[in-house]
């Protein structure tokens, strides 16, 4: 009853009208046509990440790897943990409820390293994803009216708006928490230092990408074993069409899901889907094929995340099509404005921040820094925020 109960209200709040709306067109197509009108539902804010919560804590109980508490505050606090529930992370119970159900004591470095995190989100949020988003508006809003090589631009800063805004509120969500004690999962760990989609993937999102491993990839993939490879690949595009579904009640994070479903073919005939490590581990710099390989992906990713941004997927490909039709290899020239060149600058210390603390437990691990360097940082970032961040807009996230 809870699964469908849980299942019901997303389906009605967040899918109702897509379904609806399909159900007509295929009527349409038989001859069957007929005027009708969508419901206007007024979306719950964070009802997916609520309902995956409640779903995975009900799925462990059935399963016996958690038992139910009994407890109605406990539970809710689990549900509802204010810092996570707009835009995660999903937390697990079997993590998650201990922490809740055990006393809890103040720990400084916890603390501080909370604080540090929730500095690190900050400017992630405010500086590095708002000056992109000022950049990618107007490109993504008259992409008609753009040369190839602007369009490019266009989604190589969406793409480091999107990882910038989603992991910026994750960091803050965690750094919170630690504040009240209670550690929560980590979401993102430097997705765009990967050097193949599978790689990728244990590193953006991370509580998505698990709860759809373990309640969906999972239990697929071994009822489709008897089909080897090709049962794999079933399962793999199906987890991630679902992926993209999450997201939202639209063909263009169908298409989202598709396309990286569709990435890791390769990789599965391969045998390589499991390989996953840290790249140029101990050294500065990575190898020239290490950085081949980040450079590809990246560019498969941005252009995937077309997808993300824009309103239908009709949309989509006309603006991929104009990158590579119209002046691509043409120079920029807005590049030269003052707008760009701060992004590009502000963007050059986010990564190299982010390149140094790739082996870290979080992207701003410097408790091992000494006293002067860790409060130089500090009140650099501090300046940052206060001379570049702009308003912030709303969260992406927070839409779905």
């Amino acid at each position: 009853m809870g699964l469908i109960f849980n299942i019901g209200l997303l389906l009605y709040f967040k899918y109702f009208n897509f379904f609806y709306d399909g159900f007509v067109g295929i009527l349409n197509i038989f001859g069957a046509t007929a005027s009708y009108s969508t419901l206007s539902i007024l979306l719950p804010l964070g009802i997916s990440f609520f309902s995956f919560q409640t779903l995975g804590y009900l799925i462990d109980i059935y399963d016996e790897e958690i038992e139910s508490s009994d407890n109605l505050l406990e539970f809710s606090v689990f549900v509802s943990y204010f810092p996570k529930i707009l835009s995660g992370p999903i937390e697990r119970a079997s993590k998650m409820m201990p922490q809740v159900q055990e006393k809890r004591n103040f720990s400084y470095p916890v603390f501080v390293d909370g604080l540090r995190q929730i500095l690190w989100g900050l400017f992630a949020k405010i500086v590095i994803a708002e000056n992109c988003a000022s950049i990618v508006n107007p490109i993504f809003n008259d992409y008609g009216n753009q040369s190839g090589s602007v369009l490019l631009l266009g989604t190589f800063f969406y793409a480091i708006q999107l990882y910038a805004d989603f992991s910026g509120y994750s960091n803050m969500a965690i750094g919170i928490s630690k504040l009240f004690g209670i550690q929560l999962m980590r979401n993102f760990s430097t997705p765009f230092f990967s050097t193949n989609i599978s790689d990728f993937w244990r590193k953006w999102h991370i509580s998505l990408t698990t709860w759809m491993m373990d309640y969906v990839f999972t239990p697929l993939s071994f009822s489709l074993r008897n089909y080897q490879k090709k049962g794999l690949i079933i399962s793999i595009i199906t987890t991630f069409v679902l992926v993209g579904f999450w997201h939202g009640a639209n063909w263009t994070f169908v298409f989202y899901g598709l396309l990286h479903g569709v990435y890791f073919i390769p990789l599965v005939y391969s045998g390589k889907m499991n390989t996953s490590e840290i790249v140029a581990k101990g050294k500065f710099l990575p190898s020239f094929a290490e950085l081949i390989k980040m450079i590809l992906l990246f560019i498969l990713i941005m252009l995937t995340d077309v997808f993300f941004r824009v309103n239908n997927v009709s949309d989509a490909f006309d603006y991929i099509f104009l990158i590579f039709s119209n002046g691509l290899f043409s120079f920029p020239l807005e590049v030269l404005s003052s707008n760009y060149l701060i992004t590009i600058v502000l963007l050059c210390f986010f990564i190299l921040v982010e390149w140094l603390h790739r082996e870290k437990l979080h992207d701003f691990e410097i408790s091992r820094y000494n006293f002067l360097i860790r409060w130089s940082l500090y009140v650099f970032i501090f300046l940052l925020i206060l001379f570049f961040g702009k308003s912030a807009e709303t969260f992406i996230y927070f839409q779905f």
